[in-house]
Formats: C-alpha cells, sequence, structure tokens
C-alpha cells in the first residue's frame, strides 16, 4: 500500500511537469495523459529531452521502447505499469510518422 501511494505521487509530479514541459518539446496533445506518461518515464527524469513522436515511425517507437525499458530495468527505476505502459505506445503510435 504505501509503495502504491509513493508512487502516485511520484507520477503526479512527473505529470505536473510534463504538462509544463510537453508545449515546450512541441509534443503533440501535451496535455493527454499518454503525453504525460512519455515525457514522465521516457524522459522526464532520464537524461535527454522527448523526442516528438512524429519524428519517426511507428516500427522505430516500437524497437525503441523496448531497447529503452530493458536498458532501465533495474531495482531502483521506476517502470511503468502494464496499462501505462499501453498508454504510452498508443500515444507514440498514434503520433509516429507515417
Amino acid at each position: 500500500m504505501r509503495k502504491r501511494s509513493y508512487r502516485s505521487m511520484i507520477l503526479a509530479l512527473l505529470a505536473l511537469v510534463a504538462v509544463l514541459g510537453c508545449a515546450q518539446q512541441g509534443l503533440p496533445e501535451p496535455e493527454s495523459r499518454g503525453a504525460q506518461l512519455y515525457v514522465a518515464y521516457c524522459s522526464g527524469s532520464g537524461c535527454h529531452d522527448p523526442i516528438p513522436p512524429q519524428r519517426d515511425s511507428i516500427g522505430y517507437w516500437n524497437n525503441q521502447y523496448e531497447r529503452m525499458i530493458k536498458e532501465f530495468n533495474a531495482p531502483n527505476n521506476l517502470l511503468p505499469s502494464p496499462e501505462e505502459e499501453q498508454e504510452i505506445l498508443a500515444y507514440l503510435r498514434k503520433h509516429a510518422a507515417r
């Protein structure tokens, strides 16, 4: 229970940061939950700014997401839940270059 509430507080804080930063990064639908989760997990506390999803194809995003999840799957890293993962991937696929 405590871990769940800690996770919720962290995600709420990251979501706030994401909303403020998304518009500056040129991300589509910056207010959407998918954009907020993308920024929070994929760049919010990472080593680079979020890459706008329209820069690359669906295939690129599928591969990149899998690569990054494996790279950051460590005990101290907060990874998305299965539901959050689906929202992130849906956001990336929706806005990927065609």
